[in-house]
């Protein structure tokens, strides 16, 4: 009797055992397919809300170019320019879907200098998701080659006798040229309001203005100005960031000439809101392995871009100051619309 017991026993905690094991895989395969969600499966889109040929684009085709590799799935990149960045912001934030196939090529005017500028803007930080930064590039200070002013100094003197006098081109009242003239007024104690900023259609109209004499400051980034500067048509005085640039390493930075200011262009990758965080951590991770990799780098090179990548959480903590700043600058000067 007590051995018919005891195997009865043994049977049922067998069965059990059974049982309980083959109730754990059941939600494992389904656990798993949930996390490993296949992204991408088809074509992607990256929105450059500006025309070919500027930075935002090359930098974007570079980085189109090495994740249709990586993920073996074409990405394509759109140009929508437009309305100050407003079309293509619109199409790829506000039109596009939050499924990882619409995505933003983003820069600093398109994001930052939009909110700080406007106190109703038609793009707001919270109608997309800012992944990572990859790339940045600073802006600089240039006058004509024949130029009076020898270097940085001699400018600096001049604008402080003559404020008024100084000409100088920007995209807008908010662009990063008035930002860059700003700053330097500002850090130098001039009334940035008693300036001249000539307004201009694009980048290459404005330091072609500066290079002819038709206007004084140049202040566009390291990129813009190379060519010119190369060819011996623009002089470099000073570069508005905390270290030298590449391009022009023997041009001392505005810390170095006791100039407190740090202007620099940068872009980075954003996503529609709503926009799952399987997806915006895959995005910042191919951005952390792209940053890295020496064919990119290479090719980055060759544009004249200079890699700089933040993670999700430190690129939307810098914008959140920056934002800060910006407003309360644009805000003094009296051009927040």
């Amino acid at each position: 009797m007590k051995k018919s017991i005891v195997c009865l026993i043994s049977v049922l905690i067998l069965a059990l055992t059974v049982v309980g094991c083959s109730s754990q895989p059941a939600q494992k395969p389904t656990e798993t397919a949930k996390q490993e969600d296949p992204y991408p499966t088809r074509q992607i889109e990256l929105v450059v809300p500006a025309g070919p040929g500027g930075l935002t684009d090359l930098t974007a085709r570079a980085v189109a170019d090495y994740a249709s590799k990586k993920w073996n799935q074409p990405v394509l990149v759109v140009n929508k320019p437009g309305a100050g960045n407003v079309t293509g912001l619109q199409y790829g934030l506000l039109q596009g879907k939050p499924d990882g196939y619409t995505v933003m090529a983003d820069n600093i005017a398109s994001s930052v200098l939009m909110v700080a500028g406007m106190t109703n803007p038609p793009i707001k930080l919270e109608d997309r998701i800012f992944v990572s930064k990859f790339v940045e590039n600073p802006m600089c200070f240039s006058v004509a080659a024949d130029s009076p002013y020898k270097d940085m100094k001699e400018l600096v003197e001049w604008i402080k006798q003559n404020p008024e006098k100084l000409t100088h081109t920007s995209l807008s009242k908010t662009s990063m040229n008035a930002l860059t003239a700003a700053e330097l007024c500002n850090a130098i104690g001039v009334d940035y309001t008693k300036t001249q900023p000539i307004l201009v259609k694009s980048g290459s109209e404005g330091i072609t203005m500066i290079a002819g004499g038709h206007a004084i400051l140049g202040d566009q980034s390291v990129q813009e100005t190379y060519p010119l500067a190369t060819g011996g048509k623009l002089r470099v005085l000073a570069v508005a960031s905390k270290e030298r640039s590449p391009l022009f390493p023997d041009v001392p930075t505005c810390q170095e000439l006791g100039i407190d200011i740090d202007v620099t262009w940068y872009g980075g990758i954003s996503l529609p809101k709503n926009t799952p965080d399987s997806i915006v951590k895959k995005w910042d991770a191919i951005i952390a392995e792209m940053s890295k990799d020496p064919e990119f780098i290479a090719k980055m090179k060759e544009i004249h871009a200079n890699i700089s990548y933040l993670n999700t959480t430190d690129y939307n903590n810098s914008i959140n100051e920056q934002v800060e700043h910006y407003t309360k600058l644009f805000e003094s000067i009296g051009v927040r619309q």
